[in-house]
């Protein structure tokens, strides 16, 4: 029995020996990665490049370097593009070819040039923010310094980029790729836009709420046209928000909300001055209200603007949609009285708003408050930009229709100013 039983234990062992080793010969001999996901893996990596060639049949060749312009009242140069660099083109008149800078048309002035077809390497990312050129800065071939520069930007602007990886940023020129190396720009943090309510002499302020005194504005404003500011309006704010507008490194939103006469005597005057244009929102139901009310007096009943100013001062004001008679607080809830409507009801106040701003393309929230059927409403009747009161820069994080603003009170200091402007300032 003994016997058997040995037996038994010195087959099991053997049995259990050659499965052992069986195991280990199936695990040395299995590759890290199956032959199909592999396949699959190394497909998917191939089929989401950041460039792809592709073929146009209008692609330009300059023989000496041209500038390139963006084109708004005048011509603006915004770069050179190298010769022997190829760039493809989408139109052209008697006098310059027609090119696409991101999302915006661009223009080189004809010249000596070949234009056939060609193949280029196309980024296929559209979209990812933009940076700041402080000097010229070169545009690279390839992600690599040695590579050819096949285009110069030119300083103190703000330039889409389609996507950053590693130690570099793409932008898409001519439908090409460029690549630009990080340390030699800054990442665009945003534009800064300013707003105002009520501008008053400090003798005649009784409050510091919503008010800041003539004094200090004159300082904010002398401070922008020193350094050289661009003042934007709403519509180029928009452009610059979806990429298809180069605005100055030095660019700035100045907004006023609400219609007050005060921004006619005081504000008005100090804008023109220096050139300045600013977004004005208008509470239409409010327009010749308080007439016989105390002039400027920071509280109480306030005298708003009429009809008539709107038309006297709409060449440094652009007036824009603040509602008509939404711009209440509920007696109980203390919230906006926006909350208490559909937004079918929405819409029907807005478009009676802009029956008095008929080319207004943004939307000032009322106390900064508003909600999924008012961004629908602004959408619908075909606002293009919804300012809040929340603080931060106008960028391409957020929705055009929750914009960030910095208000101006008496209570600011101008240290706070000079660090919002220049694009120093950051929140938690």
């Amino acid at each position: 029995m003994k016997r058997i039983y040995s037996c038994v234990l010195l087959l099991a062992s053997l049995i259990l020996f050659i499965m052992e080793d069986r195991a280990k010969w199936n695990l040395n001999e299995t590759p890290l990665f199956h032959e199909q996901s592999a396949a699959a893996f190394a497909e998917t990596v191939q089929s989401n490049p950041s460039v792809t060639d592709r073929e146009f049949e209008r692609v330009l060749t300059l023989q000496n370097n041209q500038p390139i312009y963006m084109k708004q009242d005048n011509l603006i140069p915004i770069g050179e593009l190298k010769a022997n660099q190829p760039i493809a083109v989408t139109d052209e008149d008697e006098e310059y070819y027609e090119i696409r800078f991101g999302k915006m048309a661009a223009f080189i002035r004809k010249g000596q040039a070949t234009v056939k077809e060609n193949v280029l390497q196309v980024p296929l990312h559209t979209d990812s923010g933009a940076v700041k050129t402080e000097r010229q800065t070169p545009v690279y071939s390839k992600a690599d310094v040695e590579s050819e520069v096949f285009l110069q930007l030119q300083a103190g602007y703000r330039y889409p980029i389609v996507q950053q990886e590693g130690e570099w940023y793409t932008i898409q020129i001519g439908e090409r790729a460029g690549y630009i190396h990080k340390p030699s720009v800054a990442l665009d943090e945003g534009v800064p836009v300013l707003l105002y309510h009520q501008v008053l002499p400090r003798k005649l302020m009784k409050t510091e709420i919503s008010t800041i005194s003539l004094e200090n504005f004159k300082k904010q404003m002398a401070y922008l046209a020193d350094r050289q500011f661009t003042a934007l309006n709403s519509k180029e704010l928009y452009d610059y928000l979806e990429g298809r507008l180069i605005v100055p490194e030095k660019s700035v939103v100045i907004t006023f909300d609400d219609g007050l006469l005060s921004s006619k005597k005081y504000a008005y005057p100090v804008l023109k001055q220096y050139g300045f244009t600013s977004p004005h929102h208008i509470i239409s139901a409010r327009l010749d209200r308080g007439k016989g009310a105390p002039a400027f007096d920071g509280g109480g009943l306030l005298k708003y603007l009429n009809a008539e100013d709107l038309q006297e001062m709409n060449d440094v004001f652009q007036f824009e949609a603040h509602t008509c008679a939404l711009h209440e607080l509920g007696t109980d809830s203390g919230a906006g009285v926006v909350f208490e409507h559909s937004q079918e009801e929405i819409i029907e106040d807005l478009l009676a708003n802009l029956q008095h701003v008929p080319s207004a393309v943004s939307i000032a929230y009322p106390y900064g408050q508003y909600n999924e059927e008012f961004i629908a409403a602004a959408k619908e009747v075909g606002l293009l930009i919804g300012y809040t009161t929340v603080e931060g820069y106008a960028n391409r994080e957020k929705s055009n229709y929750e914009v960030n603003r910095f208000g101006l009170t008496e209570k600011r200091s101008f240290e706070d100013f000079v660090q919002y402007v220049d694009g120093d300032m950051r929140w938690p």
